[in-house]
């Protein structure tokens, strides 16, 4: 548990939540995400891993046809004859490489820092608040949230932390009140925006700084009377506001331990690859589902490798299918069904996991702990 003092600090604080954000957010209730629209999605980025093009395939049924690449063999209808002479086209300038942004991530963990010695950054829910600027898209406020479901949160503390905590007493969490006396639970992406809250006080009074997990903070906001949770309040426009509702549905679909979210934000060890096959046999995982093709059956996502590999698509929470913005229905998948489809489609060379990144790819020699559910249930 990582603490901080500072001076003395008044009791509450008087920051007023941005509107755009508060306003964003209590929109992003996209958590259901119920779209019918299918997006070809662009070659995935993953470890080692080459991968070409992305399918829906039936569960348990004959494979369905791969969606196709875009190409650029189509050539524009002929336009009405024109009597002057046409003259060449330019050629053609390679087009600029796209910038990765929210919602995505790199597929590999970015590097751990402390921005206060002895103080550990959330570094993926920082980075993501980097990219957050007024009036931000519902895509990116959700690219937030499933960037902040792992490892911890700061929150702010009137008075000792420690000395609460060894007492046993609630701890006095910091809160800001709106226009409309709502309260919000403060939260932080590092020591540094901690610092930075303190710092607008105009009369600061001891305040303390505790390392929680993320899901105890988000549940202490759902349990208790707050209208939502701001992040990184001092940051602005580098903050989000989330409202209780969204927090309350996302923790009803997340593993409360976020084991597999925990592995993949972590550095890349030579066992994470086993870890995360040994949680696959424990945890609930999701899928992306899509119906777009008009046949009336439903397609779970594949992806591709360029040497004809075949991955199933899996993902840690619904938000993680519905950041990737192709319009596919995240559906609960439990470990024994994951084994029925290894077991039954013997050409699957293994899942990849949260492919928005953190991403990784586990082959099917790493999955023996999810075969060996198929073994027990006579598939």
């Amino acid at each position: 548990m990582a603490l901080f003092s500072r001076r003395k600090k008044s009791a509450d604080d008087a920051v007023t939540p941005a509107p755009d954000a508060e306003e964003t957010a209590t929109g992003s209730d996209a958590v259901n995400a119920d779209h019918a629209v299918t997006e070809v999605e662009q070659p995935v980025e993953a470890p080692s891993i080459g991968i070409s093009v992305q399918a829906f395939r039936g569960v348990g049924a004959q494979a369905g046809p791969e969606v196709a690449l875009p190409t650029s063999d189509a050539q524009p209808e002929a336009a009405a004859a024109d009597p002057r002479p046409v003259q060449p086209a330019p050629p053609a300038q390679p087009a600029a490489p796209e910038e990765r942004r929210l919602p995505l991530a790199s597929p590999l963990p970015p590097e751990q820092t402390e921005t206060v010695a002895g103080m550990k950054d959330n570094v993926l829910l920082r980075e993501a608040l980097t990219e957050i600027e007024a009036g931000a898209s519902n895509d990116q406020l959700l690219g937030v949230m499933r960037q902040a479901l792992q490892g911890h949160l700061y929150i702010r503390v009137n008075g000792d932390a420690r000395a609460q905590i060894s007492e046993g007493k609630p701890l006095s969490v910091a809160v800001v009140r709106d226009n409309d006396d709502r309260q919000f639970m403060l939260a932080f992406s590092s020591a540094r925006a901690v610092r930075d809250s303190v710092q607008l006080e105009a009369d600061p009074a001891a305040t303390s700084a505790v390392a929680q997990p993320v899901t105890s903070v988000l549940q202490q906001v759902v349990s208790g009377d707050f209208a939502g949770l701001i992040v990184d309040n001092a940051s602005a426009p580098h903050r989000v506001v989330f409202p209780t509702d969204l927090l309350q549905k996302t923790l009803e679909q997340a593993d409360v331990d976020m084991t597999v979210k925990t592995i993949l934000a972590a550095p890349r060890e030579q066992d994470s690859t086993l870890k995360v096959g040994e949680a696959l046999a424990v945890k609930r995982m999701w899928v992306a589902v899509n119906e777009g093709d008009g046949s009336g059956q439903a397609g779970i996502a594949e992806a591709q490798t360029t040497d004809g590999r075949r991955f199933l698509q899996l993902f840690s929470h619904p938000l993680e299918v519905i950041a990737l913005g192709r319009g596919d229905r995240p559906l609960p998948f439990e470990p024994e069904q994951l084994a029925k489809v290894l077991s039954s489609h013997s050409d699957m060379a293994g899942v990849i996991v949260d492919s928005a990144g953190p991403s990784i790819v586990v082959e099917r020699d790493a999955l023996t702990p999810v075969l060996a559910l198929a073994v027990a249930l006579g598939d």
